[in-house]
């Protein structure tokens, strides 16, 4: 059974929504294509420079001549490469727009899931798709469930379950947080990615019943087994998973931590 409501964004789910709006890219190659392009950059200077003032000025006083004006111009070059860099993770609009009306309205929709039963879908990399679940819900419906947030969900325990809760931006619809209310539940199933074929019978709309009962849900689970390749390289990408929210976690709190060297 599918529940939903709204209430007021907790202080979490408002920090979540302002890393969306303001997010952190997770590499800079700015600066190591300034390095690049600073040393052929003053090299080539150093050559003209040999050429006009040769014999006029000393070789080390010309050759620091190069290097500082390459050196400027490639810090400008940076400066300008990283600030496109950073504007780049920032979501376009519309979005821009839905994030920064939902941080406004400071309030959340919640979508409570009551399930019986969850069928695992190893995630598919070629396709850009990870991890997904068919869910047996308490009604009889079934639905696939789709939000990378819950690969973390299920990391940190909260996911799959009984009973639980995604709340999302009420424009946006950006998963802010997940929370288990009920028992833990193991997925009855590991099957393979779903086929194209598979993925044009569901359609494109999230969360919506899928088209075939629970039993043929698990007769497909048991035709599309996960081998053991797979599951060796499934292992490894929640491991390298792992690794990454648990860096994520560690700058958030760094960032949640005050400065106690500041005079108060």
């Amino acid at each position: 059974m599918k529940a939903t409501t709204t209430r007021p964004a907790t202080p979490e789910e408002r920090l979540r929504l302002e890393a969306y709006l303001h997010p952190k890219p997770k590499s800079n190659p700015a600066w190591a294509a300034t390095v690049m392009v600073t040393v052929p950059l003053a090299w080539a200077l150093f050559m003209i420079l040999n050429m006009l003032l040769g014999g006029l000025v000393p070789a080390a006083v010309r050759l620091l001549l190069a290097v500082a004006i390459a050196g400027g111009g490639a810090w400008h070059f940076g400066k300008r490469l990283a600030a496109q860099h950073t504007e780049s993770a920032r979501p376009a609009e519309p979005v821009l727009g839905f994030l920064q009306r939902d941080l406004e309205s400071g309030r959340v929709v919640v979508n409570r899931w009551e399930a019986d039963a969850f069928v695992k879908v190893a995630s598919d990399p070629g396709r850009f798709v990870s991890t997904t679940w068919f869910a047996k819900l308490t009604d009889g419906t079934v639905v696939l469930l789709a939000q990378p947030d819950l690969e973390e969900a299920e990391l940190s325990g909260d996911f799959p379950a009984t009973s639980f809760e995604i709340a999302t931006g009420e424009e946006s619809r950006h998963v802010l947080s997940i929370r288990r209310t009920g028992e833990r539940l193991e997925p009855v199933a590991l099957r393979a990615p779903l086929s194209d074929a598979e993925w044009e019978e569901l359609g494109d709309e999230a969360d919506a019943p899928v088209p075939f009962g629970w039993e043929e849900v698990l007769a497909r689970a048991a035709a599309n087994p996960l081998r053991a390749r797979a599951k060796g390289e499934a292992r490894s990408r929640q491991e390298a998973l792992e690794r990454e929210i648990l860096k994520a976690h560690e700058e958030e709190a760094g960032r949640a931590t005050p400065d106690t060297t500041r005079p108060t």
